[in-house]
């Protein structure tokens, strides 16, 4: 019996050997990469490109994949109203006007490609957006519940931040869409017990928004009204700089953006809808079901700066419950604490 059980144990480590899963090599396609054609045309020469490429097959782990290049004939920019102006390549799939381009708003303009094989993608015709100045820019204090940690505890405390805005006019001709870009340099503050300490730093914030600021001039249409450009903690001492761009494109664009938008802030949930191709304004001539992926935007872009006190927005807001961060302490240079900052004084904050 015990030799009977012997051998049925090495019969089963022997079938267990021979029986593992057999390794499968699965080959990607590459015949079903999509062509994606990203083009900004407007009144600022440095973000008026197109950009033309294949998508690359996806990797699992491969952050950053190699986007495929697209041998290019031509790229052109067409007006309705007659002749065009060409677009030549300044590096990798990054094309740009070979000659000033001054939009004219209210002209209609579509984009024409070539490639070497022969293919022909060609964008719906689209009107130039107005352009739009900035008047100015505001701040107005509020107050909200924020997560606050202190050594391994968390709880919630009542902070201040400020709501920074732009003040525009509409032009009121027609459904717009404004697309919104906003940074700045904040200003912080340290201290230490040397006199020649350099206890003032400058940071630059990328981004006082969260996602894409996009909005619609459906409900201001014709009027001045303000653009959230973001938040500002008003727990600090320091100034605060803000500089925006804000680019007016018209109705398709707005659309298209904020598909992407959406996309973009879905959660990830059960009860959040399934991701879609976003359906844009180019086709290939002849095989208009094809898939291409981007689109043409026309855009007119405005920018403004402006140093905002943080002391002057609470004292406009003395009823609400300001509470101010302790100073950190040093031993002689601010970077000791915060240190992706500069001690080195921006422009916009020197006298």
């Amino acid at each position: 019996m015990r030799k009977f059980i012997q051998n049925l144990f090495a019969f089963a480590l022997i079938l267990g050997t021979f029986s593992c899963v057999d390794e499968i090599n699965l080959s990607l396609e590459q015949s079903n990469q999509a062509v994606v054609i990203d083009a900004w045309i407007g009144n600022n020469s440095l973000e008026t490109y197109v950009k033309i490429y294949r998508t690359a097959p996806y990797v699992s782990g491969v952050l950053n994949p190699s986007y495929l290049s697209v041998p290019v004939r031509s790229v052109l920019l067409e007006e309705r109203e007659g002749g065009n102006i060409p677009f030549r390549q300044v590096g990798g799939n990054i094309f740009r006007p070979q000659t000033s381009f001054t939009p004219i708003p209210g002209r209609s303009y579509r984009l024409l490609i070539e490639t070497l094989e022969g293919e022909v993608f060609e964008s719906t015709w689209e009107s130039m957006p107005p352009l739009v100045e900035i008047e100015d820019i505001n701040a107005q204090a509020f107050q909200k519940q924020v997560m606050t940690t202190v050594g391994q505890t968390q709880f919630f405390q009542v902070k201040t931040f400020a709501d920074v805005q732009a003040e525009i006019s509409d032009p009121g001709l027609g459904e717009l869409g404004y697309l919104i870009e906003s940074s700045g340099i904040t200003e912080l503050y340290t201290d230490a017990n040397v006199d020649n300490c350099a206890c003032t730093c400058y940071e630059r914030v990328p981004n006082i928004f969260a996602g894409i600021n996009l909005t619609s001039n459906q409900p201001f249409q014709g009027r001045s009204f303000g653009l959230s450009l973001g938040e500002i903690p008003l727990s600090s001492l320091g100034r605060f700089f803000v500089s925006t761009k804000i680019k007016v494109v018209n109705k398709s664009s707005y659309d298209y953006l904020k598909q992407v938008d959406q996309q973009q802030r879905n959660s990830g949930s059960i009860f959040d809808p399934a991701p879609f191709r976003i359906k844009g304004n180019i086709k290939k001539r002849g095989a208009e079901n094809q898939q291409v992926l981007g689109g043409f935007f026309l855009f007119q872009e405005s920018t403004f700066e402006k140093l905002l006190y943080r002391v002057q927005i609470r004292s406009e807001s003395l009823s609400l419950n300001h509470t101010i961060d302790a100073l950190p302490f040093v031993n002689g240079i601010c970077t000791e604490f915060y240190i992706n900052a500069s001690p080195i004084v921006p422009p916009a904050f020197r006298p």
